[in-house]
């Protein structure tokens, strides 16, 4: 009989605060996995967000082969934009390759699988998943959850003027998800199940500042949060006892010191016609020579591509050279970003997309992609006129420091977000071709380097 498969993730989940957490005496269930299975770091995708990270772990393949390349995607041959969803995925998920197996599959909240597809065995849709009932099936399993008080994601609120009251959500919404995973796991069948805990990165991002430090007056309730996080784990588990979890995060998690516009930097350079002229991105004209989308991806308007372009290949090729030299000097002190801010850099790596992304839709990737340092937050904001605006986050994504923690692993090398999936299917039996990553529990040599980004 064919072994089942259980992976657990926790969304945003830093490798070294689950390491200070599990030493600390808060993560007992956690720390179980971590002592029999190892913790290695993961390295997220390009960008290290979670629509990019999550359809990497879905599908095993980089961008350029499933499609999606943040939250907010590029309609090929114009400036109109879609926001990314399941339906656009143009690689294979995981439940398909288990299907064709004629194995079954739960998956359980995973960001980026809205609208729910028909699956072999039960999906519940992650975030964003505005409408319940295009987020589940099969669809009678509605009301049963509505019954739990499941939530698809968090009631954020007034945080900054309540910060205890966004706590309270944070951990009403995950007692509802872990009895709603309860009921799943327990009464569904499967060979492969995916839970996903959203709220660890909920959190992080608007209260990082009381995660990190231990003399904020929020970070006795935040240690109870992760000890619920803990708890959930250990139900998760509980219900699978004779399987060994995959445990993965997405991303890293870090403070977001400076939140830095990057069209406004394009403007203020020149290459990005004035706000007056741009407050939107249909805007874009021959003006414009370069453009971006969230968090730091740079188009150049080039001929050919865009239908406003003026740019040939060969100008547009030199122009993007020149926009990553930019970036590569910029660095920021407080409010103050440039090349010659007495500060640290504002980008741990600018990278040409060809070097990052291959595959059928490498295509419609950015010409240039640049990964923030820690303490940086990149944004887009077409209308954002300042370089540096403050903002009530206080935590932000990081590309490295992610987690993947895998049966029979170690915690010695780097791991790719691309290899999740082709481990995870292997524990049932299954080897899809053309994958990007490879099975890490079995190869026995070292997993494939990741620097400057494999996915």
């Amino acid at each position: 009989m064919t072994d089942r498969a259980l992976v657990i993730g926790l969304d945003g989940m830093p490798r070294s605060l689950l390491h200070r957490l599990i030493d600390g005496g808060t993560l007992p269930r956690l720390a179980e996995v971590v002592a029999d299975s190892g913790c290695a770091e993961l390295i997220a995708p390009v960008p290290e967000i979670s629509s990019t990270s999550w359809a990497t772990f879905l599908t095993g393949v980089n961008p350029g082969k499933h499609g999606v390349y943040g939250f907010v995607d590029l309609v090929p041959g114009g400036y109109g934009t879609y926001f990314s969803n399941v339906t656009h995925l143009s690689a294979t998920p995981l439940w398909r390759h288990a299907a064709d197996a004629g194995l079954e599959t739960v998956c359980l909240n995973v960001p980026g699988t809205y609208p729910a597809p028909d699956v072999h065995g039960t999906l519940v849709s992650g975030f964003v998943a505005p409408v319940i009932e295009r987020a589940v099936r099969p669809q009678w399993l509605v009301d049963p959850l509505r019954a739990l008080d499941y939530e698809l994601d968090v009631e954020v609120g007034d945080v900054r003027g309540d910060p205890s009251g966004f706590v309270a959500r944070v951990r009403r919404c995950l007692t509802a998800r872990t009895e709603a995973f309860k009921y799943l796991l327990g009464t569904r069948p499967w060979d492969l199940a995916v839970a996903v805990f959203t709220e660890t990165d909920r959190l992080q991002h608007f209260l990082w500042r009381a995660v990190d430090d231990p003399a904020d007056p929020l970070h006795g309730e935040i240690l109870e949060f992760y000890r619920q996080v803990d708890t959930a784990v250990g139900t998760v588990m509980d219900l699978a006892p004779d399987v060994r979890p995959i445990l993965v995060s997405d991303h890293g998690f870090g403070p977001a010191h400076c939140q830095f516009y990057v069209n406004a930097w394009l403007r203020e350079r020149g290459w990005l016609a004035p706000l007056g002229q741009t407050a939107n991105l249909s805007d874009v004209d021959s003006s414009s020579r370069v453009f971006a989308l969230d968090p730091a991806r740079f188009y150049v308007n080039r001929k050919g591509r865009f239908p406003r372009g003026a740019l040939s290949d060969s100008a547009a090729d030199d122009l993007a050279v020149e926009v990553a030299d930019g970036l590569r000097a910029l660095r920021w002190a407080g409010t103050q970003v440039g090349a010659d801010v007495d500060g640290p850099l504002v980008f741990d790596e600018v990278l040409p997309g060809e070097q990052v992304y291959h595959g059928v839709r490498a295509h419609d990737g950015p010409d240039v992609v640049a990964v923030p340092a820690r303490g940086v937050q990149a944004r887009g904001g077409f209308q954002v006129g300042e370089l540096v605006v403050p903002d009530v986050l206080t935590g932000t994504h990081t590309r490295s420091d992610a987690v993947l923690s895998v049966p029979g692993g170690t915690s010695t090398f780097l791991a790719d977000m691309t290899d999740v999936a082709p481990t995870a299917l292997a524990e049932v039996g299954v080897f899809p071709d053309g994958l990007d990553g490879r099975d890490i529990a079995r190869a026995r040599v070292q997993p494939h380097p990741v620097p400057g980004g494999t996915s």
